[in-house]
């Protein structure tokens, strides 16, 4: 045998080979994930040692053809199977085609699906049409389930009948939630429901040794903030103590608004500051207002108070209602009722009040110049 002969037996082979299994070649893996999923190299490789187990491209091929007839989008498509490349290897009749009709069926868009499916890839390997009216039941409408399956469509995935609903009966029963608020705490954080019911109640215990009742209507947000590290809480505690808040006052705020335990050591002690030092407040009014620290240092509390001090250097009267007064007024309230009702006798005021709400530097300088 000649040696030009024996090299095309060779190359045979190898060609023989590749084309009956291609799939089973990493490197064809990753030329399909490149060129037909739009995944970056790098991706590809990583992606690919998942899927090597493939004998073809059909059901890779019927998977990316599905998607992209239903109007799934590029970026989201290629998101996806980065994030969860095995949803090449489902069943397009037994799991896409039906989950996606029935997300249709409900109300939900499909420009919201495709973002579902780019967020949360893994949950349409399985079918999970019998569970959609379910949680639309629970959250109450499809605003609501749009919302929480475009952040984590795990829930679709979970067990109804031996985790979530015991969750459910849980809350309403034991902790006193109203629907409302259930709904509420699952838009905040849907895997919160889909812990087991002993860390659930567990995470009552702690919300009431933070000082919040099950009676309370903050109850909903203390079990959201004892979801942090009990080392992060501890220390804004600490924090709030080292401020010149004594034990009873930090209970107190605490209580009235447990979201203020979400908010970096850092941030709290700037806003406290600003609030007591510049704005002129005692520590006792934001005991009793503890909300308008979850308000925006730059956009809210800063802007608001130099139309404060303005409106005082003026002799105005609605500058006796107090600076926390008009830290909680909403924006569209606040534009209405002081902004623009004192315009005509301070010209210049809404602008140099958007200017200094965008963070533009010349209107804390135009505030100071007016007020003189």
């Amino acid at each position: 045998m000649t040696l030009r002969l024996f090299l095309r037996r060779i190359h045979f082979r190898q060609f023989t080979t590749t084309t009956s299994a291609p799939l089973a070649n990493p490197h064809f893996s990753i030329d399909y994930l490149i060129q037909s999923c739009g995944l970056p190299s790098d991706k590809a490789i990583q992606a690919s040692k998942k899927i090597q187990h493939l004998k073809s491209p059909n059901k890779p091929d019927s998977v990316l053809h599905f998607l992209r007839k239903t109007g799934i989008s590029e970026s989201d498509i290629t998101m996806s199977i980065s994030r969860n490349p095995l949803i090449l290897c489902s069943s397009v009749e037994k799991n896409w085609r039906p989950n996606v009709a029935k997300l249709q069926e409900v109300g939900i868009s499909i420009e919201d699906i495709s973002c579902i499916i780019s967020h949360s890839p893994k949950a349409f390997q399985s079918n999970f049409v019998s569970k959609v009216d379910f949680w639309k039941r629970v959250l109450g409408s499809v605003e609501n389930l749009t919302l929480v399956l475009k952040r984590s469509a795990t829930l679709l995935q979970s067990n109804l009948e031996k985790a979530i609903v015991p969750n459910l009966s849980f809350l309403e029963e034991q902790c006193g939630l109203s629907v409302c608020q259930i709904a509420q705490l699952i838009k905040c954080q849907p895997r919160f429901i889909m812990s087991s019911t002993e860390v659930l109640n567990m995470r009552a215990k702690r919300a009431e040794e933070l000082g919040v009742s099950r009676s309370s209507q903050m109850f909903v947000y203390a079990l959201l903030v004892v979801g942090l590290n009990q080392r992060i809480i501890d220390a804004r505690l600490t924090n709030l103590k080292s401020l010149g808040f004594s034990q009873d006052e930090v209970t107190t705020l605490v209580s009235k608004s447990p979201m203020v335990l979400t908010i970096t050591e850092e941030m709290i002690r700037s806003k406290i500051q600003f609030i007591i030092k510049d704005a002129g407040c005692d520590k006792l009014h934001v005991v009793r207002n503890p909300s308008v620290l979850s308000l925006s240092l730059e956009k809210r509390l800063i802007p608001r108070s130099l139309v404060l001090k303005l409106l005082k250097s003026k002799g105005l009267p609605v500058a006796k209602r107090g600076f926390l007064f008009l830290a909680r007024q909403t924006e569209k309230n606040f534009l209405e009722k002081i902004v623009l009702s004192y315009e005509h006798t301070i010209p210049g005021l809404h602008r140099a009040y958007t200017d200094a709400v965008s963070g533009k530097t010349s209107a804390k300088e135009w505030f100071k110049n007016i007020s003189n």
